[in-house]
Order: structure tokens, then C-alpha cells, then sequence
């Protein structure tokens, strides 16, 4: 599974280990904000519904900074109180819309934070402004393909749509994609901070967020105020390790899930055992997917949707384990548009087949990123081995890798520990049961960073702050507010 973008309330979604997706945010509520014409450093801010948006012009290729621009969409809130400064964040992905994010700010960021920062996000490059990324605009068939092949012939079909998905990006997208690595996103990140007329900013990061934060803080340490890191990504990590690390958390949190069926019943396991009933069910829509109308749709609900479905709705937690037990069981009635749902709110499917650009923009940040396998062979013996220790999620994790194996751009980076030498102290979140992004991983990231602090959350979700857990959010806008930093083994249960 990808990594990806955190989710609000189940109303923004994720993205390549680190994970992959982004649904449609919905708006907040909260004070009155001014959304009058406003100027800060040289950006120039307009009203778009309950935000303030702009523009940002930035090199494309940093080594050639007068050469080609593009255009990065950016929103603001602006801090309704005694304003301390700047807040960056990063919803994650790679890819996830930081403009879309910024409209559900109301619900992640509580009153405290709204009254003392500006809060600002962006659309990656090859997300918004004027150079989205395009590969193929229809996506079904990409994520349909069952990747948990068992047969040469189903290795053939991940092979053929995944060539074609390359093929496509490159025919499209080409002149973008030897620019869209983290390492330039974290220099756009700083253009932004220059553009906003600040010394230092603070930044919350969540996801692959996280990264980009970390990064910054390496290369960038004088200008970082405060940072939070939730959901950490643990950049020292292989591809191979990462792609196995996380199958097993995504494995672990079905199993709670299933633990939760035993305890409590779940309607598509009633009177049996839940882990029996889940493999029947995936097995039969592998052998015969069901078709239906979802809202006025022809829709084919196949092993790939199946398995996205199911890792969606993970994503949340116990907050998602009620719409899991119900998309399973429409399933198993032979309805599959609840799990149809789940699937595209982790791909970013809208009705008619549009896709965002989401996909696209992972894979070419991924691909280029770090090193991947170089051949079909080495990922399927990638996908043996990570079946071996996660049997429900391990192919399939290392599957979804493949398109960087034909990527036409070489690997621009390499997996390293970030130390972050002269960046003030960084509060690293981790959860317990975090399926995309492991513990563990927040656990190496605070103890890599020269001044991480790792505050430890109890839970099953993807990410934690914002989420309503009084303890976390307490401790990080205590920190973000007065640089109060969590004493060591911090941990709210």
C-alpha cells in the first residue's frame, strides 16, 4: 500500500509507501477571517471561499534557476488572533493536494492554532498550478489488475497496464519528470517561506509530510521555528524494507479488525470466524468480481478495488471499522458499492472514471526518490518474501511498486538517515497501530534526528493529531504555541 496522505475525518485521503490517495475536502467552521486582497512578502493573496489562495512562481530545475518556471497554487487562513507567525503543513501523499487539504483546516487545527498562525499549504509540483502531471486519465484498469498474481498470465496483466501507465506519464508528462523529487519540493518549500516575508517557519507534516520535513529541517535549519512529524516515514529505510514494514502494519491492523469482528460481530462474518469469511470473500471476487450500478455507474468491484477498499477504510482505525464490516458485507451479498467507495477514496475516483492527479504525482516522486527493483523477477521475489511475514497485504504492496521499476527517469536519491544538524527540537509523532506508517518508523526517525523527541500515541490510525485525542493534540499545540517540548517517553494511552 502506499503511504500516503493522512485523512480528516474521512475527508481527505492518501498515496507509494509511504503510502497512496485524496478525496474531496469538505469546509470547516470556526472564526470569521478576513478574505480581503492581501500581501505578504511578494505573494499576493485573493478570497476563494473561506481560504485565501495565490501564486507562487518557481524555478523548474533549481540548478537552472532563470531557465523554465512553473506555477504553484498556494492557500492561506490567516491567523484571527495575536498572530506568532507561519504555519506550513503537508497533508502527504506524494502528491496530495496541500489547497485541498487547507479546506478541512477548521477540523485538524483547533482554535489555539487558528488564532496564532497564518496557515498555509500548496499543491506540490505536478499537482495544481500550471504543470500538472498527466499519464492516463482513465485509472480503472491500473487499479483494478489483481496483485496478488498466482499465475504467469496475472503477472503479465500487472506488467502490461503498469508498462502502459509508465508509457503514458512519459508521453505527457516527460518535461516534468526528472523535477519531482522531495529534494525540490523542499526547495519550493523555502521559496514559500521567502515568499511570505518569514525568518523561520513552523511546519506540521503528516505522512510522506513527514519527509519533507525532515528533509527541510537538514537542509534548511536556521529558517525552522517548530516541527511536528505525525506518521512518520523512516527515510533510512530500502525500498525492499519499507515495502515489507509496512504490509505487515497494514496485515496487523486488518487483524485487530478481525479480532474486534470476534469480540463485538460484524455482519459478513455473523456466527463464524471473521479471518475465514475475509479470505472466502476475496478469493470468490477474484475468481467471479461482481458488477452493479453505482450511482448510475456500471462499476466492477475485482481483487484490486477489493484490496484498496480494505486498506481505506484501515486508514482510520477503529473510526473505520464499522464501514469496513458493512462495505464486506454488501460484498458478500453481491452489492459492492460500499467497498466501490472505500477504494475510490483511496485512489481519488470521482464518478465517470476522473481520477486526480494524485497517482501520477506519487510515482514521480517515488520512482525518482530512491532506488527501486530493477527487474519483474525482483519484484516478484519482492512480493514472495513480503507475503511471507503480511499474507493479505504483502504482494500486493510490492506489486503496486512496479511502475518505478519501468520509470524512464534514474533515481536521484538514496536511502540515508536525517540528522538535521542546528534545527531546533522536533516533536516526532508515532501510533501504536499505525498501518501505513509503522511505529517503529517514528521511533528511528526521532532517535536519527539530532534533537527528535518522539511522542508516542496509542491508537490504530493513520496519524494522530487532529484527530480528537485530547492528550496529542494538547501536547502538540503546546509545543507549536509556547516550544514546550514533551518530556522523553512521552505517551498518551
Amino acid at each position: 500500500m502506499p503511504c500516503g496522505a493522512v485523512r480528516t475525518l474521512r475527508t481527505v485521503a492518501i498515496g507509494v509507501a509511504l503510502a497512496i490517495v485524496v478525496a474531496a475536502c469538505g469546509t470547516g467552521s470556526g472564526p470569521t477571517v478576513s478574505l480581503g486582497r492581501a500581501r505578504t512578502g511578494s505573494i499576493e493573496w485573493e478570497p476563494c471561499g473561506n481560504l485565501q489562495c495565490a501564486s507562487l512562481s518557481v524555478p523548474l530545475d533549481y540548478a537552472h534557476p532563470l531557465g523554465r518556471h512553473i506555477t504553484l497554487a498556494l492557500a492561506r487562513r490567516p491567523a484571527s488572533g495575536r498572530r506568532i507567525g507561519v504555519l506550513l503543513t503537508n497533508p502527504g501523499g506524494p502528491g496530495a493536494s496541500g489547497v485541498e487539504f487547507m479546506q478541512a483546516a477548521n477540523q485538524v487545527f483547533p482554535a489555539a492554532i487558528r488564532d496564532a498562525f497564518d496557515i498555509v499549504s500548496w499543491d506540490p509540483r505536478g499537482v495544481g498550478g500550471d504543470a500538472p502531471l498527466h499519464c492516463l486519465d482513465d485509472l480503472d484498469e491500473f487499479y483494478g489488475v489483481n496483485l496478488a498474481p498466482r499465475a504467469p498470465a496475472q503477472v503479465a496483466d500487472i506488467v502490461r497496464v503498469d508498462q502502459q501507465f509508465v508509457a503514458a506519464c512519459k508521453a505527457r508528462s516527460g518535461d516534468l519528470l526528472p523535477f519531482m523529487s522531495t529534494a525540490s519540493t523542499v526547495r519550493d518549500m523555502d521559496a514559500i517561506r521567502k515568499a511570505l516575508g518569514e525568518t523561520a517557519i513552523s511546519y506540521v507534516g503528516f505522512s510522506y509530510g513527514t519527509y519533507i520535513g525532515a528533509r527541510y529541517a537538514d537542509e534548511f535549519p536556521a529558517h525552522v521555528r517548530a516541527m511536528v512529524l505525525d506518521g512518520a516515514v523512516d527515510p533510512a529505510l530500502s525500498s525492499a524494507a519499507t515495502t515489507k514494514q509496512q504490509a505487515q502494519g497494514f496485515d496487523q491492523a486488518l487483524n485487530a479488525f478481525f479480532d474486534h469482528c470476534r469480540a463485538q460481530g460484524c455482519g459478513f462474518a455473523e456466527g463464524g470466524d471473521p479471518q475465514r469469511a475475509y479470505d472466502d470473500l476475496r478469493a470468490q471476487i477474484t475468481a467471479e468480481p461482481e458488477s452493479a450500478k453505482v450511482n448510475g455507474e456500471p462499476r466492477t468491484l475485482g481483487p484490486g478495488e477489493f484490496d484498496l477498499g480494505v486498506a481505506s477504510a484501515l486508514y482510520e482505525g477503529q473510526h473505520g471499522w464499522d464501514d469496513l464490516a458493512s462495505a464486506l458485507a454488501g460484498a458478500a451479498r453481491g452489492s459492492p458499492a460500499g467497498m466501490l467507495a472505500e477504494s475510490d477514496a483511496y485512489t481519488g475516483r470521482t464518478t465517470g472514471g476522473h481520477y486526480s492527479t494524485e497517482t501520477a504525482a506519487l510515482y514521480a516522486t517515488s520512482c525518482v526518490d530512491g532506488p527501486s527493483p530493477t527487474t519483474v523477477t525482483s519484484v516478484a521475489a519482492l512480493a514472495a518474501a513480503s507475503a511471507r511475514v503480511a499474507p493479505r497485504f504483502g504482494a500486493s504492496t510490492a506489486w503496486l511498486g512496479l511502475p518505478c521499476t519501468f520509470w524512464p527517469v534514474p533515481p536521484q536519491g538514496h536511502p540515508e538517515a536525517i540528522r538535521a544538524p542546528g534545527a531546533p527540537p522536533i516533536v516526532v509523532v508515532g501510533t501504536t497501530g499505525d498501518p501505513a506508517t509503522p511505529y517503529a518508523w517514528a521511533q528511528s526517525l526521532a532517535h536519527e534526528l539530532r534533537t527528535g523527541h518522539l511522542l508516542t500515541a496509542v491508537g490504530e490510525t493513520h496519524a494522530s493529531y487532529g484527530r480528537g485525542d485530547s492528550c496529542v493534540d494538547g501536547t502538540v499545540d503546546r509545543y507549536l504555541l509556547q516550544l514546550t517540548v514533551p518530556p522523553p517517553a512521552a505517551r498518551c494511552a
